[in-house]
């Protein structure tokens, strides 16, 4: 009778040669993402032309701003549990296809109601590719880049952020504000339907079930050619195996709920909510800067002298610098943890308190981009440490639940800065006003690099493999 091993996926995954698989996965995950972040930032650059064709004052633009992150609040927990039952590969074409058919009708939008409708079921798609490409990318990486791979998969969602800034005017110009979601619609429609067949599923994923081993043998042997498998080998993951059937009621509400508890088992009854908190003042800061830029500086540069477009430059400018820090922070991050981060909220309390003040005296840009040099990477590494910390079975709905509750901090932002201009706020003192929640940032990072310190891999190890 042959006999039969138990094969540890997790050892699979660590030991294996970085090469054109792992790459094939970061390449189509970056694509997504680089949709994702051109429909969250297209709505921003469309505000001037709103304005002035539907008659709209700033103000009234907030809820609207907005939608895309309420959206986000309540798709995240929903896509994270439906990557953490079905698959993260199901989970993120499904996100990709719910975003483009919402973000496409918004093209035909005749008021701030139904553009708001549009962007907000938009939304729930948004996070579902987010959440499950950063579960993806955590569990096919090897340990010793996978913060590095998942920062450089999430540089897609700066790269599509900085687009629309970049060829906003010109397709504005050319082809009406619309232009925007017909690109943010119809494309990642089509990129979905290449995702089936360009894309593996978690391997972690699917040693969760017994009833998968011949989906996880199959892949295993793409992964380790050399490894010998027998017919009645067994697959399993170091965590996950225990506590599996949480996400699998048939229940989706207890199901989810359960899923929730997890996130509080133990030390991370601490950990969970320092995580929420940096996510969402992070993303507060972020979408404030990101979303007010062209709308509220763009007249302050063109009353001291400057050229029109200058806002968008810098919105632009704010994206790409951003982009570039997540290179950086690659080299960083998986030796360091978060300490870079926590350098980087440090110094983004000055800068982004200075943004105001730069617009009128010509250095918008250059401010500009290095405020988004440090929130950007910021966030880079917030993303990566998330899809890192929580064990395989919980993975997508701990990623989830962090761009859920940051959420709130990015609704806030866009909402904060029309309540201020409302008030007729000093336009130099509302960056200041914005920047000061990052002084609690520091503190929150601070304190979670003393509870979980992902540059210590043996403190990982000791901790019933919390990096698996």
């Amino acid at each position: 009778m042959a006999t039969s091993t138990t094969i540890n996926v997790d050892d699979i995954v660590d030991r294996q040669v970085l090469g054109g698989f792992n790459w094939n996965i970061v390449f189509w995950s970056f694509l997504i993402m680089l949709l994702d972040g051109w429909d969250i930032v297209a709505a921003a650059v469309a505000v001037p032309s709103l304005i002035k064709e539907w008659g709209v004052k700033p103000a009234e633009l907030g809820p609207m701003l907005s939608a895309n992150n309420l959206g986000v609040l309540f798709g995240a927990p929903l896509f994270g549990w439906m990557g953490d039952r079905f698959g993260r590969k199901p989970a993120i074409i499904l996100a990709a296809i719910v975003f483009g058919l919402f973000n496409f009708s918004g093209a035909f939008a005749h008021n701030l109601d139904q553009l708001w409708l549009a962007r907000l079921l938009g939304g729930f798609g948004i996070a579902g590719v987010i959440t499950n490409t950063i579960a993806l990318n955590a569990e096919m990486a090897p340990m010793r880049m996978r913060a590095s791979l998942i920062i450089i998969m999430f540089l897609g969602n700066t790269t599509g952020g900085a687009l629309p800034g970049w060829f906003g005017a010109r397709l504005i110009g050319a082809y009406g504000w619309q232009s925007l979601f017909w690109i943010g619609g119809l494309v990642p429609i089509l990129l979905a339907l290449l995702l089936w067949f360009a894309i593996p599923e978690s391997i972690k994923f699917l040693a969760l079930s017994d009833k998968r081993r011949a989906r996880t043998a199959a892949l295993a042997r793409v992964m380790a050619p050399t490894l010998p498998i027998g017919p009645s080998d067994m697959f399993f993951t170091a965590v996950g195996q225990k506590n599996a059937a949480v996400v699998t009621s048939g229940n989706i509400l207890a199901s989810i709920g359960k899923s929730l508890g997890g996130l509080f088992q133990g030390k991370y009854a601490v950990i969970t909510p320092l995580i929420w908190l940096l996510f969402a003042i992070n993303l507060m800061v972020f979408y404030f800067v990101n979303t007010w830029t062209p709308a509220i500086l763009g007249p302050i540069v063109v009353k001291a002298g400057g050229a029109a477009d200058t806002a968008f430059t810098a919105l632009f400018a704010f994206q790409i610098s951003g982009t570039i820090g997540g290179l950086i922070l690659t080299g960083f991050l998986d030796r360091m943890g978060l300490r870079p981060v926590l350098a980087l909220i440090i110094i983004a309390i000055p800068v982004t308190a200075s943004i105001g003040w730069a617009a009128s005296n010509g250095m918008l840009v250059g401010v500009a981009a290095l405020a988004g040099f440090c929130l950007l990477s910021i966030q880079f590494g917030l993303n990566a440490s998330a899809g890192i910390v929580y064990p395989t079975e919980i993975r997508s709905n701990g990623v989830g639940w962090a761009f859920g509750i940051g959420r709130f901090g990015a609704i806030l932002g866009p909402l904060l800065g029309a309540a201020l201009l409302a008030r007729q706020y000093p336009i130099e003192d509302l960056f200041v006003f914005v920047a000061a929640p990052l002084i609690i940032s520091a503190i929150a990072c601070f304190t979670l690099i003393r509870l979980h310190d992902t540059a210590r891999p043996s403190e990982a190890a000791k901790a019933a493999g919390l990096a698996h």
